[in-house]
């Protein structure tokens, strides 16, 4: 049965000494995701995340030492964590354009998308800050990218003696400069099967 969650004050008075809740976490979570798809990330609180959440402040710093982390986790558990594996196939290309589509699929939902924009000026400003959003966000992908590359090597599609880190660098530039830039030009299936079809070439195992 659901815990139901009792008005702020009460909750913080019966949660003295009780292991953390995974209810309440989600809950906190939850008006992260909420507020920040709704208002500007500046103009949302700690106070204002407790109170959408119905819990005390307390219970925020109990688990995230700030906003940025809070809403860091807020929105990788909403987004990348939530993506399911991809399954690979006898296609290395295919794969990786795949993957592209549909991240970039899920970076066009507004929510996400502004999320994330709110948290990659926080990053510019803490540096800190920036490297667990490397950990968190850039990492994942890059790491979902090299099991790709992998596997096209296995293969046989890949050169054996491709540089991981810096194709994974030049893949994602691609996207984060027209999701940053301001530019009209879309990211979406084209786009993914443009990026493959031009790194192809440089990337192909030769016979």
């Amino acid at each position: 049965m659901t815990e139901q969650i009792p008005p702020y004050g009460l909750r913080e008075k019966r949660s003295q000494g009780r292991p953390r809740s995974a209810e309440t976490r989600q809950a906190i979570l939850d008006a992260a995701v909420e507020l920040v798809g709704a208002r500007e990330y500046r103009d949302v609180s700690i106070d204002a995340i407790a109170a959408t959440a119905r819990v005390g402040k307390q219970s925020i710093y109990r688990w995230w030492p700030s906003k940025a982390d809070l809403v860091l986790e807020a929105f990788t558990e909403h987004s990348l964590r939530r993506m399911p594996p991809l399954v690979p196939s006898a296609d290395a290309f295919a794969d990786l354009e795949a993957d592209l589509a549909r991240f970039f699929a899920f970076m066009r939902n507004d929510l996400v998308a502004k999320g994330v924009r709110s948290l990659i000026a926080e990053a510019q400003l803490d540096p800190e800050f920036r490297a667990k959003l490397y950990d968190g966000v850039h990492h994942v992908r890059c790491e979902a990218l090299r099991r790709i590359l992998r596997h096209g090597c296995a293969l046989g599609q890949f050169r054996r003696d491709l540089d991981e880190d810096v194709l994974a660098h030049v893949i994602h530039g691609a996207f984060w400069y027209r999701f940053l830039s301001g530019t009209r030009q879309p990211y979406d299936d084209g786009y993914a099967r443009d990026v493959v079809a031009l790194l192809r070439p440089g990337i192909e195992a030769q016979p």
